[in-house]
């Protein structure tokens, strides 16, 4: 089955020739959503977009199709932890931002609340098929871990901290669903090819693995609730994570200045900000070929801590790429 291509899924201006173009494919799209056919992320929010805006009565609304359950949840996380749950919040209906009421507030979480607890039961499966699946649960396992032992049981008993306990768990959880659908629109969207990165003379590759790890860990602090740990603020957007990272390691390997045999980790400055990238050798089955040693990205962070840089300033020598890259390399 033909899937639809980004630039397909494009609305590029309102003329009649594009509605007509655009109301094709929502038509399609709806007739195999209903069949039960498979639909990519993109095709999803492209139709649950569609019904979420027509004009016509007759097309429905999301909340009228499960296959829209994705496209809502989607929307809802985005209205209220873009800001960790600080209001006011706001919606876009019939083409009008309004504030959302209180009474559609309480709604709203309520459905909130079951899609954790649902997402939840597919969290504890320590067996999952679905590759970026099996790392978040997995990932999400550790963090509700850390939870537990930082509100115990004892603790739970008293109501503040047990409503504290409950909602950072629910955000995790929820946090865990929305990287899940993110990572599968990246992975849907670009060829694995581009995921993997000729730097020293081989190839480092960005897997589910390396996508779960950084998105989660290094993203978004006032979810994680995790002083000791290093955010991204700026620069490097998770969806576009692959490439900036490729475009970084292309400039960085022209100096060939870094050996991938003589060192695990790459750090850099970009537009005033320090970097750190670890790399490290890992294997993988390989159909055909069995075991196969590959460089792997581990993590990826930002460094904030003045021990830490002025350890960096001492041992490393900075080379200039450009007005914005500048390369560390130990003395």
């Amino acid at each position: 089955m033909k899937h639809y291509l980004p630039e397909e899924l494009d609305i590029k201006n309102g003329s009649e020739s594009e509605q007509i173009r655009t109301r094709k494919i929502f038509d399609d799209l709806k007739e195999r959503a209903l069949n039960g056919k498979f639909l990519l992320e993109r095709e999803k929010e492209f139709l649950c977009m569609g019904l979420n805006l027509t004009i016509h009565e007759s097309d429905g609304r999301p909340g009228n199709f499960d296959f829209c359950n994705d496209y809502i949840f989607r929307e809802l996380y985005l209205t209220y932890f873009h800001n960790n749950l600080a209001g006011p919040f706001h919606k876009a209906k019939k083409g009008k931002i309004v504030e959302v009421s209180q009474r559609e507030q309480i709604k709203d979480f309520k459905r909130l609340q079951s899609i954790s607890n649902q997402w939840y039961k597919q969290i504890e499966i320590t067996n999952h098929k679905d590759q970026v699946l099996q790392e978040l649960a997995i990932e999400t396992r550790k963090d509700l871990k850390e939870l537990d032992k930082k509100y115990p049981r004892l603790i739970r008993r008293f109501r503040a901290k047990q409503d504290k306990y409950r909602l950072q768990k629910d955000k995790i959880i929820l946090q865990s669903k929305f990287l899940y659908h993110m990572i599968k629109s990246m992975k849907q969207d670009y060829d694995q090819s581009e995921f993997e990165i000729p730097f020293s003379g081989q190839v480092v590759e960005l897997t589910d693995y390396s996508l779960v790890h950084i998105t989660n860990r290094h993203y978004a602090e006032p979810i994680k609730d995790k002083p000791e740990k290093s955010f991204h603020y700026q620069n490097f957007y998770p969806k576009e994570l692959h490439i900036d990272l490729r475009n970084i390691l292309t400039e960085i390997d022209k100096l060939r200045l870094i050996d991938l045999n003589l060192t695990d980790n790459v750090v850099f400055e970009f537009d005033e900000v320090v970097y750190q990238l670890w790399i490290q050798k890992r294997t993988k089955q390989v159909k055909g070929q069995g075991n196969v040693e590959f460089n792997r990205i581990q993590s990826f962070y930002p460094i904030y801590d003045q021990e830490k840089l002025s350890e960096i300033n001492t041992n490393y020598d900075k080379t200039k790429i450009n007005d914005k890259l500048e390369l560390y390399v130990k003395k």
